[in-house]
C-alpha cells in the first residue's frame, strides 16, 4: 500500500464566481483514504518527495467487457491484475476513463457511442486509482444519462474525477488533493466530443479545450497549489509525435503556470518533453499515454505506459517546489485465450503488434529528454 496522506478539499460553493475564486481556503475536508506519515518522522524531515503518476486511455470495446462477464456482473481484475505493482506505487495515481462507465441500466455499447460497466472503475480503485479523468470525445456518447449515472457511481465508491462535470456548480469545485503535505490541483480538457453538441440545460457536462478559459483556470489555481496537473485529450489519432497544435497548447499551458501535462487521445505512446520558460519555470509533458486497456490491435495501439514523476517539496524552509524524474513504463495489452490482459512491457517477450520491443518502444519515450 502507498504511504500518503490524501485530502480533497471541497470548496463551499456561495455567491458568485468572484467569491469562489478569491477564496483559497478549503472549507470542508473529506479524507479518501486512512493513510497517514507518523509525526515524529515528519517533523525531522526537512523536505518530501512523492510520485505522482497517470495511465492513458480506458476504452473498453465490446470485445473487452465481453471476456470480463462473471456471475455477479463484470470483472476487469483478471486482466490488469499483472500490473497492480506499477499502478500502486505512486503516492498519487490517475487514469483516463476514455468509455464512460455509465452502467448496464441504460445498456452497454461499443465503438462508436460507448457506454462501459462501472465495475471497471471499481476494480481500477483497487488497484491503486485515485482519481479519474473524464474529458474525452466520447464523454457524452450516450448523452447526460450515461454521463450522471457514472458520476452517481463515483460518489458512490468516493472515487475523484476531473474534466467532467454534473453541472456549472460542480465545476467550480476545484480538484485540489494534498499528498504528504504537496498540493496539487488538477484540470482536465478535451478538444471536442465527436461532433455531438452539448446537450442543451449541460453546458458544464465535459470541459472543452478553450485556451483564454485554460489560461485563466491555470493562473487561478496556481496561486492555491504547489503543483497544477493538466490533463489534455488532443492531438491526431495513431501517430507517435505530437504535432503543432498540441506543442502550442503545451506553451500556452506552460506560460499559465502548469506543471505536468499528461495527454491523451492518440491511443499511441508519445514521447516526454520539458517546456523551458524565461523566466526559469519548467512544464513536463507527456504527449501521450497511449492505450492502457482496450480492444485496439493495429499498429503500436497495444502499447500504453504507467507515466511517473517525482515531487520534492522543501517543508521546512522556504517551500520550494522541484519537478523532476518523469518515466514512462511500457504496458502491453495481450489478447490470451478468452482473455485480454495488461502486463509490463518488460516482463513479457511478446513483442509489439507493430513488431517493437520493449528497448525500442522506452527509447520512444525518452526521445526528447536523453
Amino acid at each position: 500500500m502507498r504511504n500518503y496522506l490524501f485530502i480533497i478539499f471541497i470548496f463551499l460553493l456561495i455567491g458568485c464566481q468572484q467569491a469562489l475564486e478569491d477564496d483559497p481556503d478549503p472549507l470542508n475536508v473529506k479524507a479518501a483514504k486512512d493513510k497517514h506519515v507518523s509525526m515524529s518522522t515528519k517533523e525531522m524531515e526537512e523536505e518530501v518527495t512523492i510520485t505522482v503518476g497517470a495511465i492513458g486511455d480506458v476504452l473498453l470495446h465490446e470485445r473487452v467487457y465481453d471476456l470480463a462477464v462473471t456471475d455477479a456482473g463484470y470483472d476487469f481484475m483478471p486482466m490488469l491484475k499483472p500490473v497492480q505493482v506499477l499502478l500502486e506505487a505512486p503516492d498519487f495515481m490517475m487514469a483516463n476513463q476514455e468509455s464512460m462507465p455509465g452502467g448496464v441500466e441504460i445498456g452497454l455499447s461499443t465503438y462508436p457511442a460507448f457506454n462501459s460497466p462501472q465495475e471497471i472503475v471499481r476494480n481500477l480503485q483497487a488497484l491503486g486509482i485515485d482519481m479519474v479523468v473524464g474529458a474525452n470525445n466520447h464523454t457524452i456518447d450516450r448523452g447526460p444519462q450515461a454521463v450522471m449515472s457514472a458520476l452517481d457511481f463515483y460518489d458512490e465508491i468516493q472515487m475523484e474525477y476531473v474534466g467532467v462535470y454534473r453541472d456549472r456548480e460542480d465545476r467550480k469545485r476545484d480538484r485540489i488533493v494534498s499528498v504528504n503535505d504537496v498540493t496539487i490541483g488538477i484540470l482536465a480538457y478535451t478538444y471536442g466530443t465527436n461532433g455531438i453538441a452539448l446537450p442543451v440545460g449541460h453546458e458544464d457536462i465535459v470541459a472543452l479545450i478553450d485556451k483564454e478559459r485554460m489560461k485563466s483556470d491555470v493562473e487561478r489555481l496556481r496561486e492555491k497549489v504547489d503543483v497544477v496537473i493538466v490533463h489534455m485529450h488532443w492531438g491526431a489519432e495513431y501517430e507517435r509525435e505530437p504535432n503543432q497544435e498540441q506543442r502550442q497548447l503545451a506553451q500556452l499551458l506552460s506560460e499559465a503556470g502548469a506543471d505536468i501535462i499528461f495527454g491523451h487521445h492518440p491511443h499511441v505512446l508519445q514521447p516526454i518533453d520539458v517546456i523551458k520558460q524565461e523566466s526559469g519555470h519548467e512544464t513536463t509533458v507527456f504527449y501521450s499515454l497511449g492505450n492502457f486497456l482496450s480492444g485496439q490491435d493495429f499498429n503500436y495501439t497495444d502499447v500504453g505506459g504507467v507515466a511517473t514523476i517525482d515531487i520534492t517539496k522543501n517543508i521546512r524552509g522556504d517551500q520550494t517546489v522541484q519537478i523532476h524524474s518523469p518515466e514512462i513504463e511500457p504496458t502491453i495489452v495481450v489478447k490470451e485465450e478468452n482473455l485480454y490482459k495488461v502486463y509490463p512491457f518488460s516482463e513479457i517477450e511478446t513483442p509489439a503488434i507493430s513488431g517493437s520491443s520493449f528497448e525500442e518502444i522506452k527509447s520512444h519515450t525518452k526521445k526528447y529528454v536523453q
